[in-house]
Formats: C-alpha cells, sequence, structure tokens
C-alpha cells in the first residue's frame, strides 16, 4: 500500500510538471540544447534517485519487485517529452548501476553526494563513430598505472554528457577474456582537465539528448573511481536496460495518440468521420498491445526469471518501436496535412520516434529471438558477445 502511494506520488508529480515540460519541447529541439528547467523540476521532486536503494537515499526502483514502478515512471515522462524521458533513464540506469556495486566508502562517499545534491551521472559506453564504416566494437581499455589506472579513450553518442557531473564510463582492465568479462565502470568527473566533450549532434531528432562525443586522455583513475569487478554487469548484475526504451516507446506514442485524439476533437468533420474513428480504433488497440508487452515482461523481471524476463522485453521493445513509428506516421493521415507545420508538436514527435527507434537494430534482436525459439535457451546478457555490451547506442 506504502508503495502505490509512493508512486501515486511520483506519478502525480509528473502530472503536474506536463503543461511547462510541452511549452519548452521545441525551443530545447531549434536549439539541441539539454533541458536544463526540466531536470531543475524534477530535482526538486526528488525524481533524480529513482534507481538508488532507499537505504542509500533513493526510492529503490529497478529492483526486486519494483520493476514496474520505474517503467511506470518512464512512460509518464516520455507521454510528455522523449528527451526529458531518455535522460532520465540514462541517469537512472547509471546510478542504479554504480549503487548496487559500490563499495561501503563509494556509497558513503560519492553516491551520498550524487544524491544529496541531485547531480547528474551520464552512462558513456558507445565507441560507435559516426563517420566510421566499422560495427560499434568495444576497445577501450585502462592501463596499470601503480596502484590505478589511467584511461584514454574516445565514446560517442554519449547522451547528457555536457550537463552531467560525472560520467560513467564503461571500458575493460587488460586480459585475454573476452571484452565483456573485463568490463569495469569508472566514474570520471565531467570538469577533470583530461576530458574533451565534442558537439557532434546535429542530427533529425531526439535533438535534447545532447549526446555529445567524449575524447578522455591519459587520465589517472583511483581505485575508488571503479565501481564494480571486472565483468560484474555480466556476472553479478541481472538488469538489462531494454524495457527503459520499450516503456519511452510506449509514453511517447501514447503522447502521439493524446495529442491526436485532442486534434480531432477540436474539429468534427473528423470527429464524426468513419473512417478517423476507425484510424484511432486501431491505433488504440496497438498501444494497449503494446502497453501490455511492456508490463507483462516488467512482471517476469519481478519474478526473478531473469532470462526468461529479458526474452520477454525483447518481444515488448519490437512491438513498442513498431508501434511508436505507425503512431506517429498515421497521426499525420488522421490530422492532414495543417498538423505538418512546426508550431504544432507531431512533426518532432515524428522525427523523435523515427531517431530513437535506431538505437537497436531491430533485425538483430529479432534474429536473437528466432534463435532462441529454435534452440530454446537464451542468456539475458548474451554474455560472451561484445556486441551487447550496455549503452549501445548505433
Amino acid at each position: 500500500m506504502i508503495q502505490r502511494e509512493e508512486q501515486r506520488a511520483r506519478l502525480d508529480a509528473i502530472a503536474g510538471m506536463a503543461e511547462r515540460f510541452r511549452a519548452r519541447a521545441a525551443e530545447y529541439d531549434r536549439e539541441a540544447a539539454f533541458p536544463a528547467e526540466n531536470f531543475a523540476e524534477l530535482r526538486r521532486a526528488g525524481l533524480l534517485s529513482l534507481t538508488v536503494p532507499e537505504e542509500n537515499g533513493g526510492h529503490g526502483l529497478w529492483w526486486g519487485d519494483r520493476y514496474g514502478e520505474y517503467y511506470e515512471v518512464l512512460e509518464a515522462l516520455a507521454r510528455i517529452d522523449s528527451s526529458t524521458a531518455q535522460l532520465v533513464q540514462v541517469h537512472s540506469h547509471a546510478t542504479g548501476f554504480i549503487s548496487r556495486r559500490a563499495t561501503d566508502a563509494q556509497r558513503a562517499g560519492v553516491l551520498r553526494r550524487i544524491v544529496d545534491d541531485g547531480l547528474l551521472v551520464a552512462s558513456v559506453g558507445s565507441e560507435t563513430n559516426p563517420r566510421s564504416t566499422r560495427p560499434g566494437d568495444y576497445t577501450a581499455e585502462l592501463s596499470p598505472d601503480g596502484d590505478g589506472w589511467r584511461l584514454t579513450c574516445s565514446k560517442f553518442f554519449a547522451s547528457l554528457s555536457p550537463a552531467a557531473d560525472y560520467l560513467l564510463m564503461w571500458v575493460a582492465v587488460p586480459g585475454d577474456r573476452p571484452y565483456p568479462e573485463r568490463t569495469v565502470t569508472v566514474l570520471v568527473p565531467r570538469e577533470a582537465p583530461q576530458v574533451r566533450l565534442i558537439d557532434q549532434w546535429d542530427v533529425m531528432g531526439m535533438r535534447p539528448t545532447v549526446s555529445w562525443s567524449v575524447d578522455i586522455e591519459d587520465l589517472p583513475v583511483a581505485p575508488d573511481a571503479v565501481f564494480g569487478a571486472p565483468g560484474s554487469w555480466v556476472t553479478d548484475d541481472p538488469r538489462t536496460f531494454t524495457l527503459g526504451f520499450t516503456a519511452n516507446h510506449v509514453g511517447a506514442a501514447q503522447g502521439a495518440f493524446d495529442l491526436t485524439c485532442d486534434w480531432v476533437r477540436e474539429r468534427p468533420y473528423l470527429a464524426g468521420s468513419d473512417l478517423t474513428q476507425h484510424m484511432l480504433g486501431e491505433m488504440s488497440s496497438e498501444l494497449f498491445a503494446a502497453r501490455s508487452a511492456l508490463y507483462a515482461a516488467a512482471a517476469v523481471w519481478e519474478g526473478g526469471d531473469h532470462d526468461q524476463a529479458e526474452l520477454e522485453s525483447i518481444k515488448a521493445l519490437h512491438l513498442a518501436k513498431r508501434v511508436l513509428l505507425d503512431t506517429t506516421r498515421r497521426a499525420f493521415d488522421v490530422c492532414g496535412a495543417r498538423v505538418a507545420f512546426r508550431m504544432f508538436p507531431i512533426e518532432m514527435m515524428y522525427r523523435d520516434a523515427r531517431t530513437f527507434t535506431l538505437h537497436f537494430r531491430d533485425e538483430l534482436t529479432m534474429r536473437e529471438l528466432g534463435r532462441a525459439e529454435i534452440e530454446g535457451r537464451f542468456s539475458a546478457k548474451r554474455a560472451l558477445d561484445s556486441s551487447e555490451m550496455p549503452s549501445r547506442n548505433a
């Protein structure tokens, strides 16, 4: 009962921000600017520690029996503003991971400051150079340096990075084992002199995610800046990021559907059309299917069968991507040519949907799903395949 009351308070707080978030969206999109005012509101509402355990001052979501609550929050945010929701997801995944892997000293030190001061953490893993003709291989490694390490690397698609207080860098320790088994995370202050942020984020959609590139040159890394033993993301942490993206897509699709219905209600010639009513009925049914898949998969996570939960999450993500793309496309068919003017938000929603759904290559995840159906086995982390590292963006 207490958990549901707390969740109601979180969702009510987000609903109270909706009008202001929507009023700012066009400018943030036009300027490709971090939604600073949105995050100031989220910070005041205490919604930047969603995935930090309660004993460390957070809400305790995305763990145990509280997966569904986390995805409800992301969906509610994405219904208002998909880019802001994605940035909350990036920060929440980073803080959720480090809080579960932190030592007692790290929890009492840097994690306490992150929670108490509402500091932002960007999760930085992708090495997919937009100009490269190669796939997004992972190669970045720490170099031994006395009792600590040194780090030189280049990363791309680093959402939130120019606004973050810390960058959580996914790199590996040296060794002969597969890259995922050597992976650790390093918490780097964004303003460290060895860190250089590069603004290449001139893209079609999701512009306020400010997914800049990051170069780090010969950064000293103290032992207490490393979170998790090598490979702990694969071996010791059951979670994945899949349903976070699913929740965002479902919420964004609902937001586009809401706008479409509002448009139709204001125009009796559309509201009375049998064809319009038919299209809205189909869109509503597709949304129901995607949302049902999202929370069915969340329930499997809460049940503790993590391999099966990720398998169901892949199915839900596939559905949500299709529904988001279909909803934003069909909104133009329902509303007509006037809705293409940029004074209306649907064209931004369309660009955001097309951009964000490229995050994972659907044909690769569907191949995994098909192979799992044939072989009758599946591993949630696909543990030895470096292409399945966290924070992959292309």
